[in-house]
């Protein structure tokens, strides 16, 4: 799962920096919305990595 969200976090930043770079004002918010819901993926992978932790010691 950790992969996961490194994979998920990588994708928003991505996502950030095509936002940095849009030419319009709705390029980039729907850039910066598409990071947003990478973030929350990556949040929730990262969580979810850390009950089964818990649970596998």
């Amino acid at each position: 799962m950790q992969v996961d969200a490194e994979r998920f976090k990588s994708n928003g930043d991505e996502c950030r920096q095509y936002a940095a770079e849009a030419l319009s004002d709705d390029d980039r918010r729907a850039w910066q919305r598409l990071a947003d819901e990478w973030d929350k993926l990556s949040e929730h992978a990262r969580l979810r990595r850390g009950i089964f932790d818990r649970y596998e010691k």
